[in-house]
Parts: C-alpha cells; structure tokens; sequence
C-alpha cells in the first residue's frame, strides 16, 4: 500500500499549485476618503449676518493686498514644518479655485518673531510664495482672540474673509487634499 501511495505521488504529474494565502492586505478594504464638511473644517463659522469684521493686526512691511472676492489668510512661522509644509499645496489650490472662476486672494502672514528669521528662510526656499510679517509678535494672541480663536491657539491658521470683509471661518491646523472640497465651498458662500 506504501508503495502505491508513493507511486501515486511522484508520478511525475505536477499537482496544481495550491492558492496563495490572502494578503493581509488584501483582507480589509480601503475606506473610501470621506470629504469634510464646511462645520466640520472650521473651527469658527459665521453667517454673513453674524461675521466678525475683519481687522489686520500691525504689520512690519507691505500692505495686505485685497481683490474683490474672497481673501485667504494663512498664518505661518517658519519654524512651523506643518506650516511650510502646505505652502505648496495652499498655493495650487488658489490656482485650481481660480480655474474654476473663484476670485480668491491668497495672503500669507507670518507670526515670526524677527525680520531676519522670515528672510534668512526666504533664502533657503526662493520659491516660498511672498508674505506679510506681524509687526508686534505680543498682539498676537488678542488678535486670534478677535477672529474667534483662543489666544493660545496653535499655527497654521486659516483665516477665510468673504468680499465684505468679514471672517466667514476660520480653521487651525493644516488643511490636506480631502478638505479641497470644504475650503471650495466655503469660498463659495456655503
């Protein structure tokens, strides 16, 4: 019987190759990327009825430029890696919103203490878009404080001003690619 069994397999016949295991991988499926809602990417949202207006802190140098839509203020250091990280991002999506017939003006304003550390950066990274510089680092947390923030709140911060001038939201934290769609609608009105 031995001999039968072991005829049988070395026959010469290859057996068919057993399945691989499943993956680990393959074992859970991908959630599908779940977009972000307006309430849920601001931390402040207002009604244009309810807006705070808004108010530019001192700033050391140039004015801030203002079209005739929405500005976006993004507030940065340049010790902030969160911060220069999304530069790039922040500055296609202007672009994308552009092509799709948003007027936007995207500003940014940085909370470094010193002239020299924004411009000794600056040399480093030449493509870095230009930026205003708060004049007076201590009137930082009041400002915060009058855009609907704590005092201590934590960089980046995104500030979104409807054509009246008024602060519709604001976020703190740094935005990515699946919060496109909130961003969008906010500057639409929505």
């Amino acid at each position: 019987m031995i001999a039968i069994l072991t005829l049988l397999a070395c026959s010469g016949e290859p057996s068919a190759p057993a399945a691989p295991p499943p993956s680990r991988f393959d074992a859970v499926a991908a959630a599908p990327v779940k977009q972000t809602s307006v309430e849920e990417f601001c931390e402040v949202s207002a009604t244009p009825e309810a807006a705070k207006p808004f108010a530019l802190p001192l700033l050391d140098g140039p004015a801030m430029a203002r079209g005739n839509g929405w500005t976006w203020v993004n507030i940065w250091a340049t010790w902030c890696e969160p911060c220069v990280e999304e530069m790039p991002m922040l500055v296609q999506w202007q672009a994308r919103l552009a092509k799709a017939g948003a007027d936007v003006t995207l500003q940014f304003l940085s909370v470094d203490a010193k002239a020299e550390d924004v411009t000794r950066w600056r040399g480093s990274h030449p493509t870095a878009p230009p930026s205003m510089r708060l004049g007076d680092i201590s009137q930082l947390g009041a400002w915060l404080t009058s855009v609907g923030l704590d005092a201590s709140a934590v960089i980046p911060v995104h500030l979104f001003i409807d054509p009246e001038q008024r602060v519709r939201c604001v976020r703190m934290g740094s935005v990515s690619e699946p919060e496109f769609a909130a961003v969008e609608k906010v500057l639409k009105g929505g």
